[in-house]
């Protein structure tokens, strides 16, 4: 597989991500409903996972260079994405305003308060990634005090060292109800620091290997054929997993047994990256996925303000057996809306492109 490939599959992933985050936010499922359990089993853990794949730290990363990529990457889109949100969504009095703005400060998805939810992801990402690649930025300094060896296993075993202890105060902190949210969701995206490591583990050896595999004809056959009786067996028990600790809500703090919570969406992910790679073979399916893909933040920030423009401009308009068939649960229903919100966001996107576009071209840098 080619570095252009592998890039593509990565969005291709990030693309199917995004519609099962939309598909996540339709009105149509009951909170504990199956789909809701298996698509929360690892959907948000999975976007962790691939950053943690796509993080490049090293002995000679500075620190401030992790800082400003994730605050220009993140944490201002969730600023300008909560800006353009108070346009798109209606607010009734000043009271509800005013709760919502306190939200946006606090960084937080509080269910009520929030006039776009899904965008508290964006604080508990930045607070995950930006921790975990501080620490991963410690341990190189940590490990170069002892040995100039360019393994990566003496970093991996100092990030362990640390993330150990904060993931299990986290944890402590997070049970549910028991204490107040902290600011930017840090108490879960502390807990949630072992996926991002997962995903370094899969960068630094997994994904070396299967490359490696790639190039023994005789070898990739035997092996293709063991990973699906493998990946049959991983479906069986992420099903039962997924059934047996109920849905998951990373947002409400409810992960119910912790230690499932982490097998489930690891099991899951496995079982989603083994079918995204096959997906990732077919040429129009994959172009279409990987422009989805790299859109992801768009159609995070979008797709459920969308919803404000869907029903009453669009849906109101249509034929009353159209309308009534889109305002219920069916196959038919649940295609169309998530391609309106993710039409919607994609047209967000383009008017944010021109927007950037103007100021480069009325305000160019000097640099």
């Amino acid at each position: 597989m080619s570095i252009t490939n592998r890039s593509k599959y990565i969005d291709v992933m990030k693309g199917l991500l995004i519609i099962l985050v939309v598909i996540g936010h339709l009105p149509f499922f009951d909170y504990n409903s199956r789909t809701l359990t298996l698509i929360y089993s690892f959907h948000m853990p999975a976007f962790l996972i691939i950053g943690g794949m796509l993080s490049h730290i090293n002995e000679n990363t500075e620190l401030f260079t992790i800082l400003y990529k994730r605050i220009k990457g993140t944490l201002i889109p969730y600023f300008l994405f909560y800006f353009i949100s108070f346009f798109l969504v209606p607010i009734d009095n000043n009271e509800k305003l005013y709760a919502a703005i306190r939200t946006v400060i606090n960084g937080i998805g509080h269910p009520i308060d929030a006039i776009n939810l899904p965008l508290w992801f964006l604080t508990f990402y930045f607070v995950a990634m930006t921790s975990f690649e501080i620490i991963e930025w410690l341990s190189y300094k940590i490990k170069s005090l002892f040995t100039k060896s360019n393994s990566y296993l003496p970093v991996l075993l100092i990030d362990i060292v640390i993330i150990a202890p904060l993931m299990y105060f986290a944890y402590s902190y997070a049970r549910i109800h028991k204490n107040p949210r902290l600011p930017f969701n840090f108490e879960i995206a502390i807990f949630c620091l072992l996926f991002v490591l997962f995903g370094k583990i899969i960068s630094a050896y997994i994904k070396k290997a299967l490359i490696e595999i790639n190039d023994y004809k005789n070898l990739k056959i035997f092996i293709s054929v063991i990973s699906i009786i493998v990946i049959a067996v991983l479906i069986l028990y992420w099903y039962i997993f997924s059934m047996n600790n109920g849905r998951i809500d990373l947002n409400a703090r409810d992960y119910k047994n912790a230690l499932f919570m982490y097998v489930d969406a690891i099991l899951g992910f496995i079982i989603f990256a083994y079918f995204s790679y096959f997906i990732s073979l077919i040429p129009l399916i994959s172009n279409i996925l990987s422009s989805i893909g790299e859109y992801s933040l768009y159609i995070l920030a979008y797709h459920v303000p969308s919803t404000n423009f869907t029903y009453p401009y669009i849906i109101s308009r249509l034929p009353a057996i159209v309308g009534t068939t889109l305002s219920h649960n069916s196959i038919i229903s649940i295609i169309l809306l998530t391609s309106f919100g993710i039409w919607f966001s994609l047209i967000m996107a383009l008017i944010h492109k021109l927007i950037t576009q103007f100021i480069e071209f009325a305000y160019p840098s000097r640099y």
